[in-house]
């Protein structure tokens, strides 16, 4: 006898927009991604453009796993920036030139009769991982997630912690440099120092001072985008100037995460996103060295760090399970 396919009313879309990549997945009732569906941001495009990526990687997902649109049940968005998520509004993305965006209107006429969700993207990631990957069972979880740029989340008994903006966790725009803090900008913030966009600034920087670099031409290209890859590529090769970038950007991290740490003492963190997934163990080894020597007392229960577990997943999954909550 034929097995019986997912039930429609357990079948979720998730759809993570990041700031170079979009990836959908379906997802069954039992978490299982079914089929995936994934595109280059249009980071420069318009909101229509962007809505045509979405409704594109969807049904690219769509057509792997074999279902109609029809039987979405429900469709969830993970974002890159601060969110209205009531009313399902994008807010403004600081690596994606939009503001203001109504996803969920957007995405009415491909999917009228699911229901739609938005969240910020490392906050759904931090909740799939929460819930599927590395961060089950644990009652306070704190997310880094280091890629283009620099999120957060904070996630007790399984839920989002909000806060009264409803966008709390964003430790990418914490002020770890007074000296060079300006309000309404990544100067001075660990996203400044410690992301792409951080370290393609400070490389160019310095390559324009003279200083030689694999990256150099990379970075100087106007509108170029540094890839984790390539970063890995220049580090591997011993690349004096790489080398110095993710050493500035792991120490960063790590005394970003001890400042929490001394706040909150959440009971693990998980770190992920393209830069720390790229870079591999030795930036985790690196981040953990910064983050413990700046811990104030661990006398009664250390800092934990883990590696995020679900991959390019964790944020699919994680707009899945928000969507159908």
């Amino acid at each position: 006898m034929r097995a019986a396919g997912p039930s429609s009313r357990d079948l979720a879309l998730g759809i993570d927009l990041g700031g170079t990549k979009v990836l959908a997945g379906v997802v069954d009732g039992r978490n299982r991604v079914l089929g995936r569906g994934k595109l280059k941001t249009p980071f420069r495009g318009t909101a229509a453009h962007l809505t045509g990526a979405l409704v594109e990687a969807a049904d690219l997902a769509l057509r792997e796993a074999g279902i109609p649109r029809e039987r979405v049940a429900a469709v969830g968005v993970a974002a890159p920036g601060p969110v209205d998520a009531e009313k399902k509004i994008l807010l403004f993305a600081a690596n994606i030139d939009i503001k203001r965006w109504d996803v969920g209107k957007a995405l009415g006429a491909a999917f009228p009769k699911a229901r739609r969700r938005l969240e910020n993207d490392v906050r759904l990631a931090a909740l799939g991982e929460a819930h599927l990957g590395a961060g089950r069972g644990v009652p306070v979880l704190a997310a880094f997630w280091v890629g283009t740029g620099i999120g957060g989340a904070i996630v007790v008994d399984g839920k989002l912690w909000k806060g009264k903006n409803r966008n709390a966790g964003e430790f990418g725009h914490v002020q770890i440099d007074f000296r060079r803090a300006k309000p309404g900008t990544i100067d001075g913030t660990l996203e400044g120092v410690g992301a792409k966009v951080g370290m393609s600034r400070w490389l160019r920087k310095k390559v324009a001072e003279g200083e030689k670099s694999l990256l150099g031409k990379t970075v100087s290209r106007d509108g170029a985008r540094l890839r984790g890859s390539e970063m890995k590529e220049a580090v591997d090769a011993g690349d004096p100037l790489a080398l110095r970038a993710v050493a500035r950007s792991a120490k960063a991290v790590g005394m970003a995460m001890a400042n929490v740490f001394n706040i909150l003492a959440p009971d693990r963190f998980v770190l992920g996103g393209g830069v720390a997934t790229d870079l591999g163990e030795r930036y985790l080894v690196n981040v953990r060295k910064w983050a413990e020597a700046f811990c104030f007392t661990t006398e009664l229960g250390g800092i934990e760090i883990v590696p995020a577990a679900l991959g390019d997943d964790a944020g699919l999954l994680g707009a899945a399970l928000y969507a159908r909550e």
